[in-house]
């Protein structure tokens, strides 16, 4: 059995996948997809272009774990052109939105809005299962376990009334609201812990805060790889998170560029202040590689040209 997880060069963005093959059975989960615009550098590797190149035949799980452009945007690429099992996700939308025609890309919130809108609709006109995840839940397949980490819940019904409450014909007038929605997606973010042959494999943290971590102290110790939190903020590592998951790796999924002033430099300085961990960059200055491969069964890293 053979078990794999990429991190793929999406620019600033994030999208991950894992492959388990195990003579003719294969299994793969995506964990969100990464932005829309991630082919300005032939060293990028957008999701489709993975899909194609690494012949996936399908999707069995895409889990979104908030709807920023930058985690789902490369999503409608794929759509309608690789079967996908199931979509999961954690954030629905009310009816008012999901019917409008909302398709304003004018600020990085309207424009990631108009983009969920639209993913969500492509995926019931394709006959795509939506499955709504309200608590923590668990996938497994042959030798993994992928455990969804939910967010506060206080703060996940604070979002859905702000959404609930979001006017389509008057979004001039109600930036403060979208400004609230925009923050609040980070806050709400889903995580997902990888188990494999029963040991912790790797934490995928999406965007989430330092105050997510209080109820899974105990799931999330001595796991091998840590995805660093938003992109390598220094604001989302801690000596606690640190000392807690213990990691041997740690990823970043940033761009070059220093988009949103990410990542931070202080974040590097302080991982090595206290952690011994390697630290990889899905891009920085003179990269080449387009994927950082974490091989689950031999505990290994590669950087994939």
């Amino acid at each position: 059995m053979t078990c794999v997880i990429d991190f793929l060069n999406v620019g600033f963005g994030e999208a991950a996948v894992v492959r388990i093959e195990d003579g003719q059975r294969t299994y793969c989960l995506v964990v969100d997809a990464g932005d829309t615009n991630c082919h300005k550098h032939a060293r990028r590797c957008s999701l489709a272009q993975y899909i194609r190149e690494y012949e996936i035949n399908k999707i069995d799980a895409l889990i979104l774990t908030h709807f920023h452009k930058d985690h789902i945007g490369g999503v409608h690429e794929v759509l309608g052109h690789v079967p996908i099992g199931e979509i999961l996700l954690h954030v629905p939308l009310p009816a008012q939105l999901l019917n409008s025609t909302l398709s304003d890309h004018s600020t990085p919130i309207l424009a990631s809005l108009s983009l969920y809108i639209s993913i969500l609709r492509q995926a019931e006109e394709l006959g795509i299962p939506v499955r709504q995840i309200s608590e923590l839940f668990s996938l497994s397949e042959l030798a993994a376990e992928f455990r969804l980490l939910m967010p506060n819940q206080a703060k996940l019904q604070q979002l859905q009334a702000e959404l609930e409450s979001l006017q389509v014909e008057a979004l001039n007038g109600q930036q403060e609201r979208l400004t609230r929605i925009d923050r609040l997606l980070n806050d709400t973010a889903l995580a997902v812990l990888i188990r494999y042959e029963n040991e912790p494999a790797a934490l995928l943290t999406s965007d989430v805060g330092l105050d997510f971590w209080d109820p899974y102290e105990s799931e999330i110790e001595n796991v091998f790889l840590l995805q660093a939190p938003h992109h390598g903020d220094a604001r989302h590592i801690s000596q606690e998170l640190l000392h807690t998951v213990s990691p041997k790796v740690i990823v970043v999924s940033a761009d070059d560029e220093g988009t949103y002033q990410l990542p931070h430099p202080e974040f590097e300085i302080f991982v090595k202040e206290h952690s011994a961990a390697q630290i990889y960059y899905t891009e920085e200055a003179g990269s080449t590689h387009r994927i950082i491969r974490m091989d689950l069964n031999e505990r290994t890293v590669h950087l994939i040209k």
